[in-house]
Parts: C-alpha cells; sequence; structure tokens
C-alpha cells in the first residue's frame, strides 16, 4: 500500500514537469527596441580640475640622493697653432688612418711625410709617423753669397704603442731626430780668408746633432666619478750626441697619485693630488781635462758633469658649482755644479666661472724649476757652442698670473692673460767672442730677472668652412743690476704676433694664409775695423754701428723678422690631393739671431695620397650556386 502511495507522488510531479514545460514553449516573445543615439548626462555635476592618481600602497617609496659633480674648466694659455692642412675636415677619416705627403720646392727643398697606424680598436692602438724637410741649395743672391754655404735638415721618427684595459693603459713611445745645422754665420766683409767658405773646410761648421729618446708608462682609466685611487707611472730616457761629440744622458721618472672625495654634503668634490718628477741629467763633453798631475801620473779624461732634480709637489683642489679653488706647494731639491738648493715656492689658483660657458676669470701663483739641458739649448739655438762650460736650473720661485677667458659670441673664442714672475739663473744667449769666427753662440745666465709676459689669443670658427686664429705676445725683461747684466735681454723678443687661417671652398679647395712678426730683439754684435799697414779688415770691439738703434754697451736692435705665407690645397678625390705653399713671400733675409740669416723666399709643390680605409683583405665571394 504503502509503495503504491509513493508511485502516485512521482506520477504527479512527472505529469506537473510535462505541463510546465509544454507552456514555455508555447510562450510568444516581442521584439525590443533601443534607442542607438542615445547620450547619458549628469546633471548638477562640478568639474574637478584634477588629474586622478593612483597609489599603490603595496610597493616602497624610495629617495634616491645624488650628487652633480661640477666639470672643472681647463684654463692653462696655450696659442693653437693652425698647422697646412693635410686634407678638408669633412675628410678626416681618410687621413685619420694612413696617407703619405711628397713635395719639392725652391731652392732644393725636398720635404716627405708618412703617417701609418691601425684601425679603431679597443685593446691597442699603434703607429708611425715620420716627417723630413731639408735644404741643399748653395747661397743665392748677392747678401746670401756673403756667407758659407749653409744646408739645414729636420728628420724626425716617431713609434707608439698602447695597450687598453679595463682600468689600466699601457702606453710607450720611441723616437728619433736628427737635425742639420751649419756655424754659417759670418761675414765676408768681416775679413776672413777664403778658406774659411771652401768646401773643404764644410766639417769644421757642422753642428748638427742626433736625438734618441723612449717613454713607457702605464697610467689608471678613473674618471673623477670613480671613488678610487688614480694612478699615473711614467719612465722616460733621453739621449743626445753633437757632431763634436758631446752627450747627454736624461732619465726621468714621474709619477702621479690621486683621490676624489666628496665630504661635504655639496654639489662638489675634493681633488687631493700629489706629484712626484726626478731627473738626472748626465754630461760627457768632446774635450778633456788633464788630472793626475800632483801624483806625477797626468793624463787626459773626458770632462763630465751630473745634475739631477727630485720634486714634490701636494695639492688639494676644491670645486663647488663654477669655484674652483686649488692650494699646495712644490718642493724642489736641485743638485748642479756640485751645489745643493732647495727653492720651495707656493702653489694656489682661484677660479670662477661668471657666466657659464661665456666668462670665466682665474688668478693664482707657483712656480718650478727648469733645467737648462744640452738637448733644449739645442732645439732653442742651433748654434750654440760645443763644450758648453756649465749647464743650470733656471729657478722661479714666485710666478703671480692671471686671465680671463670665455666666448663672445658661438664659435669666437678669446683668451687674455698675464704673469709676472722672479726668477733666478735665467738664460740668455751671447756671441761667443772668443770664438775664432764669430759664428756661435754662448749660454751666460742673469743672476735675477723679473719676466712680465701678457699675451692675447683669439680663434674664430665658422659653418666648418672659416678658421681664424690670432695670437699676441709681450716680454718684458727687468734686471736687478744693470751694471753687471745688460740692459736687454738678448735674442729675446719684445712683441710677437702670429696669424693663422684656413678657408675651404665648396669642400674641394683650401685656402691657407699665415703670418709671424718678431721685433724688438736686442744683440751684441762686433764691430769691424781695418788695419791701416796690411789693409785687412778685423774685428775691432762689440759696439753697435751706424744701427737704428744702440746703447753705451753695444746692444744692438736687430731688424724685425717679417714672415708671411700662402698656401693652397685641391682635393681631388677621396684618395689624392694637391698642394702648393709660398713660404717667406717678402724673401727677408733678418732672422732670430745675428747674422745666421733666413734664404729668403721658397716655393713648394706636391701631392697627398691618403689610404688605409679599404678593408685590409678583401672578403671573398660566397658561391651561390
Amino acid at each position: 500500500m504503502k509503495s503504491n502511495i509513493i508511485n502516485m507522488k512521482r506520477i504527479v510531479l512527472l505529469a506537473g514537469a510535462l505541463f510546465c514545460a509544454a507552456a514555455l514553449h508555447a510562450q510568444v516573445v516581442d521584439s525590443a527596441h533601443l534607442l542607438i543615439n542615445y547620450v547619458p548626462k549628469l546633471t548638477n555635476a562640478t568639474k574637478i580640475n584634477q588629474q586622478a592618481e593612483i597609489v599603490d600602497t603595496a610597493q616602497e617609496k624610495v629617495e634616491f640622493r645624488y650628487y652633480i659633480t661640477p666639470q672643472k674648466p681647463e684654463l692653462t694659455f696655450s696659442p693653437t697653432k693652425i698647422t697646412v692642412s693635410k686634407l678638408s675636415p669633412e675628410y678626416q677619416e681618410r687621413y685619420y688612418r694612413d696617407y703619405l705627403k711628397v713635395g719639392f720646392g725652391y731652392p732644393v727643398t725636398p720635404l716627405a711625410e708618412l703617417s701609418v697606424h691601425n684601425t679603431r680598436n679597443a685593446k691597442f692602438s699603434y703607429g708611425l709617423n715620420f716627417h723630413h724637410f731639408s735644404s741643399w741649395a748653395p747661397p743665392i743672391g748677392k747678401e746670401q753669397k756673403k756667407y758659407a754655404y749653409a744646408p739645414t735638415s729636420d728628420t724626425r721618427l716617431h713609434l707608439f704603442l698602447n695597450r687598453y684595459f679595463k682600468n689600466y693603459t699601457f702606453y710607450s713611445s720611441l723616437g728619433y731626430n736628427h737635425e742639420l745645422s751649419n756655424l754659417f754665420g759670418f761675414n765676408r766683409d768681416w775679413g776672413f780668408d777664403d778658406r774659411y767658405y771652401s768646401k773643404s773646410y764644410r766639417d769644421s761648421l757642422n753642428n748638427s746633432f742626433h736625438h734618441a729618446k723612449a717613454e713607457l708608462g702605464i697610467r689608471s682609466n678613473f674618471t673623477t666619478e670613480d671613488r678610487q685611487v688614480k694612478e699615473d707611472a711614467r719612465l722616460n730616457y733621453d739621449f743626445v750626441h753633437t757632431h763634436w761629440k758631446d752627450e747627454e744622458h736624461n732619465l726621468g721618472l714621474k709619477g702621479m697619485v690621486a683621490y676624489d672625495a666628496r665630504f661635504l654634503r655639496i654639489s662638489g668634490y675634493q681633488h687631493y693630488q700629489l706629484n712626484l718628477d726626478f731627473d738626472y741629467y748626465n754630461n760627457a763633453w768632446g774635450d778633456s781635462v788633464v788630472i793626475g798631475v800632483e801624483h806625477g801620473n797626468p793624463h787626459k779624461v773626458r770632462r763630465v758633469d751630473n745634475s739631477f732634480k727630485l720634486e714634490f709637489r701636494p695639492t688639494m683642489n676644491f670645486t663647488i658649482k663654477e669655484y674652483h679653488i686649488l692650494l699646495g706647494v712644490g718642493v724642489p731639491v736641485l743638485m748642479a755644479n756640485n751645489k745643493a738648493q732647495c727653492p720651495v715656492y707656493p702653489v694656489a689658483e682661484l677660479q670662477l666661472g661668471l657666466v657659464r660657458g661665456l666668462l670665466s676669470i682665474y688668478a693664482g701663483v707657483d712656480g718650478k724649476s727648469q733645467y737648462n739641458s744640452l738637448r733644449d739649448l739645442l732645439y732653442e739655438n742651433p748654434y750654440v757652442k760645443p763644450q758648453l762650460d756649465s749647464l743650470r736650473f733656471t729657478k722661479t720661485q714666485i710666478s703671480i698670473y692671471g686671465g680671463i677667458k670665455g666666448n663672445i659670441v658661438k664659435k669666437l673664442n678669446y683668451h687674455i692673460s698675464a704673469r709676472y714672475s722672479y726668477a733666478r739663473d735665467m738664460s740668455f744667449f751671447m756671441l761667443d767672442t772668443n770664438s775664432l769666427l764669430k759664428n756661435q753662440f754662448d749660454v751666460v745666465y742673469a743672476e735675477r730677472v723679473n719676466m712680465l709676459n701678457v699675451c692675447a689669443n683669439l680663434s674664430w670658427e665658422t659653418l666648418d668652412h672659416l678658421f681664424l686664429n690670432l695670437n699676441a705676445n709681450y716680454w718684458g725683461y727687468y734686471f736687478s743690476d744693470k751694471y753687471e747684466h745688460p740692459e736687454y735681454a738678448w735674442y729675446k723678443p719684445t712683441w710677437d704676433i702670429g696669424f693663422e687661417g684656413r678657408y675651404i671652398l665648396n669642400k674641394k679647395f683650401i685656402f691657407d694664409l699665415n703670418a709671424k712678426v718678431g721685433f724688438g730683439r736686442w744683440a751684441l754684435v762686433p764691430k769691424t775695423a781695418v788695419d791701416e799697414a796690411t789693409g785687412e779688415t778685423y774685428i775691432a770691439s762689440y759696439e753697435a754701428e751706424n744701427d737704428l738703434k744702440k746703447n753705451a754697451k753695444g746692444e744692438k736692435w736687430l731688424k724685425p723678422v717679417l714672415n708671411f705665407g700662402v698656401g693652397f690645397e685641391y682635393l681631388i678625390n677621396k684618395q689624392f690631393a694637391a698642394w702648393a705653399a709660398v713660404n717667406n713671400i717678402g724673401c727677408q733675409y733678418a732672422s732670430t739671431y745675428y747674422s745666421f740669416n733666413n734664404f729668403g723666399i721658397n716655393v713648394m709643390a706636391g701631392i697627398t695620397y691618403s689610404f688605409g680605409n679599404e678593408p685590409l683583405k678583401t672578403p671573398k665571394k660566397r658561391d651561390r650556386r
């Protein structure tokens, strides 16, 4: 009975479900009409002028503390010299690698230059530079025929190798120079015999020298921002050998240790640096001295001089925005002519950037000790006598300087500076009155000299086709005792003005113009007289005669040196260029040293070949068959 009741319930529920399904299936669905252009609007809404900001509360806010290190401008004055352009600046990639330049000129002046070095490399840089220029023409013109035959030659070779590491750079170089010069500065009007002008006597006038040099060093690559110790250590060696068998060995060691710190929480840094400079000079002269007389064993030995300098120079540099302060001291220990000295000098400098990139001023005080080595004297004056009596240090214990530097317009730069120095044992050249032909110079030293130098430089570059550079210098020398010292600094110019300019036309033609003017030089010169008995001319004294300007000490005012030159270059294609140059257009014979005249006008022409941009090895083409 109970089971029948349960079955009846199941039947009723199933029948009800079927009835509902039939009813839903039979329902009629009407269509819905939607308004497509409906635009919802907010009424009584106020606009907030603020962007929505979404804050991520799960992210921690990080604060960064940083300091901007100001860059110290380099204000050391050094006039920029514009040399004859090899090729146009637009084609620098052609000769940045290798080039060969050859030329020939009047009178008998060959020229050759070669530059070869590797392509851009992150690990190595090495190369070779060679230069040769000489003049072999006999005396030309009425004036030059009064002097002896004087060929000249300048040959230079330089090899270098650099190896780059992550934090250090290894650098090295080898060099060789040969300078040929002759002591031709004696005039036939002075009454000398013709044999001194003959070919057989030329070797006695030779005053050439050889100079070999080497350098080896390593330096760190860290910048100011790197909190690392910076080092630079360099070892150098120079050897000079003259035609008269004078020799000089110079061994030098230079070191630098520096560290940059920021102890003060300001926008600046502190730079601490220690410089070490050691130089040893050994001079062996071609003449000899007799020793051992007191012991009964006289014999000749070569005269030898030894000198050295050891200098420490600690400095501290503080930089705050556009302000730079340098403080330090120089402590040199000198030994020359068996005499030791220690001329300590202060080091201080203040630089102010008044208008960023437009106007900077600076002032300071420093000093130096410079050895008048045989090498430096020969490069300055190739007519110095053999077997110099003594070489000394020129000591500048106080040198006060200041200047202003900046830009007038975008590419018009200017620099004006002045320096007043107090020096001791400053070297000057004087005609060697003991020489037979009065055709060589001795080196004399002034005990106390005050020197003023005012210089100005103006350079302009426009649109990569016009380059102009003008520089001027004034020197004033003031001797402490005019009774013991000369009134003027012999062979030192009072004014020196130089101009260089270059114009590039249509990236094909390059025009160069240069001028150098020097005047205000004085010299002690010989005065000739005629022997009434023999009728021969001889040197009677060293007083000026019939000159534009002279004084009671026999010092003569030399003629100004005016040297003007022009150059032209035609860029034929990417490899070849033709060039021509004219030097000493005014054909002036006046030169820096009395009676050693210039050779007059010089006209040269040649070609330049640039190579090395193409791959060193042509890649093989793949066979696509």
